[in-house]
Formats: C-alpha cells, sequence, structure tokens
C-alpha cells in the first residue's frame, strides 16, 4: 500500500499478481541490505513496490523497513527511468545501516540495474570529507 504523499509522485503497483509476475520474470541485483527486482512494463512511466517479509522481524520492523524504502524511492525517483516495475525488498541487514549506508546503496543497485539515468552524484558521496 501507498501512502498518499508517495502516491503524488510516485505510480505504486498495488496487485499482488502483478509483483509476483515481476518477481517471476524480472531481472534482479542485490547486496546485504536490500534487493531490486525490474521488469519493463512497456509504459511511459515506472512503478514501483516496496516488501519486507516476515524474515526481516516483526510487524514493527517490516514497517519501519517499508518507510525507509519508501523514503529512498522518493528521494531517488525523477533519476529512475520511465517504463520499468520495480520492487524494493527489504533484507534484515537494513535494520542496522545508517541513513548514508541505505543512500549509497539504493543508488548502487539502481546503477548496476541500469535504472539510473545520472549514474552515481554527489549526493551519495556521505564520507565526511568532501571527496
Amino acid at each position: 500500500m501507498c501512502p498518499e504523499k508517495l502516491r503524488k509522485s510516485i505510480t505504486c503497483i498495488k496487485s499482488s499478481q502483478e509483483i509476483h509476475a515481476i518477481r517471476r520474470s524480472g531481472q534482479s541485483v542485490s547486496d546485504e541490505r536490500m534487493a531490486l527486482v525490474f521488469l519493463p512494463n512497456g509504459l511511459d512511466y515506472s512503478r514501483a513496490a516496496v516488501l519486507a517479509s516476515k524474515a526481516v522481524g516483526g510487524a514493527v520492523q517490516r514497517n519501519r523497513c517499508k518507510r525507509i524504502l519508501r523514503a529512498r524511492l522518493a528521494q531517488f525517483w525523477e533519476e529512475i527511468k520511465p517504463g520499468f516495475d520495480i520492487l524494493v525488498i527489504a533484507r534484515k541487514r537494513l535494520l542496522e545501516s545508517t541513513t548514508a549506508e541505505v543512500d549509497q546503496t539504493f543508488q548502487e543497485l539502481l546503477v548496476r540495474a541500469g535504472l539510473n539515468e545520472n549514474k552515481i552524484d554527489d549526493r551519495t558521496n556521505h564520507t565526511g570529507n568532501g571527496t
């Protein structure tokens, strides 16, 4: 389910049948914090869904993971190429990560998937030394 704030900028995938089809047929890139599954959708815009299974933890942990990932989607949505269905799947390690690590991981996965139009930019440089 997409919160009202996120719906204004991102078209959300709500159908469980569509989500299952994307998981079955889509390509994926992942690391220890999250996975991205993507599939061309033939539309002029991209759609997204955020998932967190019970393997992540209880309801509170799953909801926290989904909030974190929805925020990343909103932050980087303008950089994502149109025409894809995207699933962002939380992993347990996401809960142990800092905001900077999550930002960097999300952007790296977008680049590895070929979904990022702008490649990695200065916003993901969180080393603190300006380099």
